[in-house]
């Protein structure tokens, strides 16, 4: 089951000594990253933040973000004035002090620490307050997780489109492959019989044949077919798979340029030189897909 790495949830605590609102967010990384941010009475709770996360999540940038619902709690926050009126004369000494020093104003007081005091961060047993936001947590995080399934199967539907793709160009340079080695032939024979048309020069037969077979060993191209038709086989395999094998796809994306690149240069058919063009944006496509699975 694939899954895309982007994903969205959110809820909110409906328990406990105060109001939380929780958000999980997850953009594209080759690893796990975890961005949390919180309430500084829950800050030793940061380690369970990340172990519920990785139930679910086991690659990319994720951020949890948990504040107080300031629209259901009005009165959480408020100006301590203590606080504020110490920080207020200590500059105004200073200002006297300082020739030039602007007078300071509320707003520039404002974001210090102290000045405004959370008071959803005091009520209630720190414990309590956890209990209520690990189960928000655990619904945002599965919202998440349904979000980035959502997500993951329109991106396996874009893929196998791709993949049947390459099957059907794949089809066409079988039967164009089995004609080359016979139109060499043909244009090798017409063009020696046009140069020794006025000659008594005569070719044997049997380096006519070596040469086609030199030329036909050259462009053979029947392993690399075989190759991407079984690349192409496990990748429905890892589509179909209970778990999300974005790293193994990537490095399948990889195998299966790889095989394109070279029946497109051993090729001596402009068909298949074109339909090598067009396998290869395929598989590019694939792989900007691919780099958004986990």
């Amino acid at each position: 089951m694939p899954l895309s790495m982007t994903g969205f949830g959110d809820a909110q605590t409906t328990g406990g000594p105060a109001c939380y609102r929780v958000e999980v967010r997850s953009v594209n990384n080759r690893h796990f990253k975890l961005h949390y941010r919180g309430p500084e009475e829950l800050s030793g709770y940061e380690a369970d933040v990340e172990r519920l996360v990785r139930q679910k999540v086991s690659r990319g940038t994720v951020s949890v973000s948990i504040r107080p619902d300031t629209a259901t709690s009005t009165d959480a926050a408020r100006i301590n004035e203590p606080v504020l009126l110490a920080y207020w004369q200590q500059l105004q000494q200073l200002s006297e002090k300082v020739s030039g020093m602007a007078q300071p104003s509320l707003a520039d007081l404002l974001p210090l620490p102290g000045v405004i005091s959370d008071r959803s961060a005091s009520v209630g047993d720190v414990d309590a307050t956890w209990e209520a936001v690990s189960q928000a947590l655990e619904k945002a995080i599965a919202q998440h997780h349904d979000f980035r399934v959502r997500e993951g199967h329109a991106m396996a539907v874009e893929i196998e489109s791709s993949c049947n793709q390459i099957r059907a160009i794949l089809d066409k340079i079988v039967q164009w492959s089995s004609d080359v080695v016979a139109e060499y032939r043909d244009k090798l024979l017409q063009r020696i019989q046009t140069l020794l048309a006025n000659t008594d020069v005569t070719v044997d037969p049997r380096d006519l044949l070596r040469e086609v077979s030199l030329f036909a060993d050259r462009c053979d191209i029947n392993e690399e077919i075989t190759r991407l038709r079984a690349h192409l086989d496990q990748f429905k395999q890892l589509l179909a798979g209970s778990n999300s094998q974005g790293r193994k796809l990537d490095f399948l994306c990889q195998e299966l340029f790889r095989e394109s690149n070279t029946i497109g240069s051993k090729s001596n058919h402009l068909g298949i030189s074109h339909a090598a063009v067009d396998m290869k944006t395929e598989v590019e496509r694939i792989r900007e897909i691919v780099q958004n699975l986990e």
